[in-house]
C-alpha cells in the first residue's frame, strides 16, 4: 500500500529499481485474457480509423478555422504563391487525376507563335463614352483618312433603334443632328450615326453604331421592389456582389499567358485572381461548353428540359441570369458576333429579349452595315474598331453605370480569337485597360469578375500537335473577388484556393455562380453543413461549387467529362499502321456514315489517311507504373474523302475487343462551305455536300 501511494505521487520505476526494492505487484502483473486483448485491439483500430478519416476532412472542422495541416499541406497553395511551378510534372496531381504539365513556350511551341500586325481598320470618325458621342479625329486625320477638307462642313445625325424581334429592329425617336466639334448627349440604348459633307454631294460618307447603358425606369422599379421584398422576407442580407463574366472564345490557359500577358499579369499579380490549373472542357465547341456554365445541364439535358423540337427557342431554358434577375439584379448579355452567336448559330435564338440589356440587335446591324476585313469566319472591322474593342467599350459603360447597382453581365468575345492562335494578342491591351477601369471606378470592391474561355483553339497546325490537342481541352478560368471576401467568407475562399489544383469543369462554375447569387450560402456555418452533406452524397454530384472542398479522388467521370475530352492522363504514341489504330479509324468512319444516312444530300465518307495516333495512359497506370489491361483508349486523327476533312476521335476497346466512342468526333480543320446543305450544327462538322 505504501509503495502504491509512493508511485501515485510520481516516483518512477527507475527510482524504485535504484533502491533495490522493486514492487512485487509489478513482477506479478497478470496477463489480460484473450477477450480483453480483442477488445483492446478493436479500440486501437477504431482510433486509427477515426484518425485517417479526420485528416481527409475539410479544414473548417478544426478549432479556430485554421484547418488541418495534413489537408492544407497536401492540397492548398499559400496565398502568396501567385505562380504555378511550370517545371512540375503535373498541373493536377491527385489520386483521381494526373494532368500532365505543359510549357508555356519551348522550341516546339515557339515555331507556331508570331507577332500579329494591328488590323487595318479605317480610324473611326466618332467616339463615345458612357452617355455622349463626339468627333475624335483632327482635321488633318479626317483629310488623310476620308479625303475631306474643311471638316467644319461635316454634318452628322443619329437615330435611335431598338430590338423588334430576334432578327429585326425598328427605328424609334427623333433624328438629332450635330456638327464637327460638338459633343452630344445620348439618352438612348442604341443609335445609328450617319455623316455627310458637301464635297461628297451630301452622300453619306460615314456610318457608325453605338451602344449605351441608360437606366430603364421599369427595370429599376422591378429591382427596387425585389430588393424590398427580399429584405422584408429574410431581414438583413449579406452584402451581395455584382457579377461580370468576361468570356474570350477559343483561348487555352497557356495561350492566355502567351498572347495576353498584360492582362494575365494584371489579373494574377495586381488583382490576385485565382487561376484554375485543372479546368477541363466538357464538349466540342462553344455551345456544349457554355450551356453547362449557364444552366448546369449538358446539351441533351437542356433539350429535354426546354427545347422540345427543332423550332424551339431558348426562352424557357433555366439560364443563370434568371436567378440573378429574381434576386434583384439588372441583367446583361452580349456577344461580339451575331453570325457566330452561341444561341443563334444554326439555332432559333430567343423570341423575347432574354436579359434587361441584350446586344444581338446592335451587333447584327453593325456587322451587316459597316463590317469588313473578313478572316475565316468573322469580319474583324466594324467601322473603325474591331468587334471585341466595341464589346470592351460597352463593358466599360456597364462598369460606370452599374458600379453602385447590382448587375449580372455576360460579355462574350469570339471574333478576334475564334480562328487564329495568335490573334488574342490584339485585344490584350483592351482587356488590361478594362480591368484598370474597374479598379479606378471601385467596381472590383463590389463585384465578382470571372474571366474564362470555353476551350482552346480547335483547328490549325498547332492544334494537330500533342500539346495543341491537350490545350484545346484546357480553357482558362480566373476568378476575381473583392479583398474583403476572404475575411468575410474564409472557409469558402480557402476552398476556392485549394481547388486551383483540382480537376474542375464548366459544371462547377455554374454551381459557383449560384452561390454568388446568394452569399448566405457562403457563411462559415453554411459551408460546414454543405461540406458534410457533400461528403455523404452518393454518387458525388457532377457539378460542385468551387467554394466547397473537391475531393482529390475526383476523376473525369465524376466531373462529367467524357474520356475523349479528359486530360487526366498521358498519351503514348502508336504507329499509324498498327492494326488497332486502323481498326479504330475505320470504326469511326463507319460511325460517321451511320449518322449521315439521315442526310442523303451528304456524301459517304471514306478513310483516306491516318495522320496520328496515341494510346491513353490512365491515372491508375501512371500511379502503378504498370499496364492495367481492363480497356484501351486509342485516339486517332485521320483524313476522309471527299473533302479531306480532318477528324479526331477516341475509341475505347474493352477486354472483349468491343469498341465504343468515348465522346463526340472532333473536326480539326475548317469545314467552310463544304456543309452548306445542312442546318444541323452537329452535322455541319461531318457533312460533305454532294454537288
Amino acid at each position: 500500500m505504501t509503495k502504491a501511494r509512493i508511485m501515485s505521487k510520481g516516483v518512477d520505476y527507475r527510482t524504485l529499481a535504484a533502491r533495490g526494492s522493486p514492487s512485487r505487484d509489478v513482477h506479478n502483473f497478470k496477463i489480460p485474457s484473450r477477450k480483453a486483448r480483442f477488445k483492446l485491439a478493436l479500440i486501437l483500430i477504431s482510433i486509427l480509423l477515426v484518425f485517417l478519416y479526420s485528416i481527409s476532412l475539410p479544414a473548417w472542422l478544426y478549432s479556430g478555422g485554421t484547418g488541418n495541416p495534413y489537408w492544407e499541406e497536401a492540397f492548398i497553395t499559400k496565398d502568396d504563391e501567385q505562380h504555378f511551378n511550370y517545371n512540375s510534372s503535373y498541373f493536377v496531381n491527385t489520386v483521381g487525376c494526373k494532368m500532365p504539365s505543359l510549357p508555356i513556350v519551348d522550341e516546339h511551341v515557339q515555331k507556331f507563335l508570331q507577332k500579329v500586325e494591328p488590323l487595318n481598320c479605317t480610324p473611326a470618325l466618332i467616339q463615345s463614352d458612357r452617355s455622349s458621342i463626339w468627333f475624335q479625329l483632327t482635321e488633318e486625320d479626317i483629310e488623310k483618312h476620308y479625303e475631306l477638307g474643311n471638316a467644319s462642313m461635316i454634318q452628322c445625325c443619329y437615330r435611335p433603334f431598338e430590338r423588334k424581334s430576334n432578327s429585326n429592329v425598328r427605328i424609334v425617336g427623333q433624328e438629332i443632328c450635330f456638327e464637327y466639334g460638338e459633343r452630344v448627349e445620348v439618352m438612348d440604348e442604341f443609335i445609328a450615326v450617319i455623316c455627310t459633307h458637301p464635297a461628297k454631294q451630301q452622300e453619306v460618307f460615314y456610318r457608325d453604331y453605338f451602344a449605351f447603358v441608360p437606366l430603364k425606369p421599369a427595370i429599376e422599379e422591378r429591382c427596387e421592389n425585389t430588393r424590398n421584398e427580399l429584405n422584408a422576407r429574410f431581414g438583413g442580407e449579406d452584402e451581395k456582389l455584382s457579377m461580370m463574366i468576361l468570356g474570350i472564345d477559343s483561348v487555352s490557359r497557356l495561350n492566355f499567358h502567351r498572347q495576353m500577358n498584360l492582362t494575365a499579369e494584371m489579373v494574377i499579380e495586381r488583382l490576385r485572381g485565382v487561376e484554375l490549373f485543372g479546368y477541363n472542357k466538357v464538349g466540342d465547341n462553344t455551345y456544349p461548353n457554355l450551356v453547362p456554365v449557364l444552366t448546369g445541364l449538358d446539351v441533351d439535358e437542356l433539350s429535354a428540359a426546354c427545347l422540345p423540337n427543332s423550332n424551339s427557342t431558348f426562352d424557357l431554358c433555366p439560364f443563370i441570369w434568371k436567378k440573378f434577375g429574381a434576386a434583384g439584379y439588372r441583367t446583361f448579355y452580349a456577344e461580339d458576333s451575331s453570325t457566330m452567336e452561341t444561341f443563334n448559330y444554326l439555332k432559333k435564338g430567343f423570341r423575347d429579349q432574354p436579359t434587361d440589356y441584350y446586344l444581338r440587335s446592335f451587333f447584327r446591324q453593325a456587322d451587316s452595315s459597316i463590317g469588313y476585313n473578313k478572316k475565316v469566319n468573322a469580319k474583324l472591322c466594324l467601322g473603325g474598331r474591331n468587334p471585341t474593342q466595341i464589346l470592351v467599350e460597352y463593358a466599360r459603360k456597364v462598369v460606370s453605370a452599374m458600379k453602385n447597382r447590382l448587375s449580372f453581365s455576360l460579355l462574350w468575345a469570339c471574333t478576334m480569337t475564334h480562328d487564329l492562335l495568335n490573334y488574342p494578342s490584339l485585344v490584350d491591351a483592351d482587356y488590361r485597360s478594362l480591368l484598370e477601369h474597374m479598379e479606378q471606378e471601385g467596381f472590383l470592391n463590389k463585384s465578382a469578375v470571372i474571366l474564362l474561355s470555353d476551350h482552346g483553339i480547335r483547328w490549325g497546325n498547332y492544334r494537330n500537335t500533342y500539346q495543341g490537342m491537350m490545350e484545346e481541352r484546357q480553357p482558362f478560368l480566373y476568378i476575381l473577388l473583392p479583398t474583403w471576401f476572404q475575411h468575410r467568407y474564409p472557409s469558402a475562399y480557402r476552398n476556392l484556393r485549394k481547388n486551383r489544383q483540382q480537376l474542375t469543369s464548366h459544371f462547377d462554375l455554374y454551381e459557383t455562380l449560384k452561390d454568388l447569387s446568394n452569399p448566405s450560402l457562403l457563411s462559415q456555418s453554411a459551408i460546414k453543413l454543405r461540406s458534410f452533406e457533400l461528403l455523404d452524397t452518393k454518387p458525388v454530384p457532377r457539378g460542385i461549387s468551387l467554394f466547397l472542398p473537391i475531393s482529390p479522388t475526383r476523376n473525369c467521370e465524376d466531373a462529367g467529362i467524357a474520356p475523349h475530352w479528359c486530360t487526366c492522363h498521358d498519351h503514348r504514341p502508336i504507329v499509324t499502321n498498327d492494326y488497332r489504330v486502323v481498326s479504330v479509324a475505320r470504326y469511326t468512319v463507319n460511325h460517321l456514315n451511320q449518322m449521315l444516312k439521315k442526310y442523303p444530300q451528304c456524301s459517304t465518307l471514306h478513310l483516306y489517311s491516318i495522320e496520328d495516333a496515341s494510346l491513353g495512359i490512365s491515372t491508375e497506370e501512371i500511379i502503378s507504373k504498370k499496364p492495367i489491361n481492363q480497356f484501351s483508349d486509342i485516339s486517332v486523327r485521320f483524313l476522309t474523302r471527299p473533302g479531306e476533312a480532318e477528324f479526331e476521335a477516341t475509341v475505347r476497346i474493352d477486354s472483349f475487343n468491343r469498341s465504343s466512342l468515348t465522346g463526340s468526333v472532333s473536326r480539326t480543320n475548317l469545314y467552310g462551305k463544304q456543309s452548306y446543305c445542312v442546318d444541323d450544327y452537329r452535322m455541319k462538322l461531318y457533312c460533305f455536300c454532294t454537288r
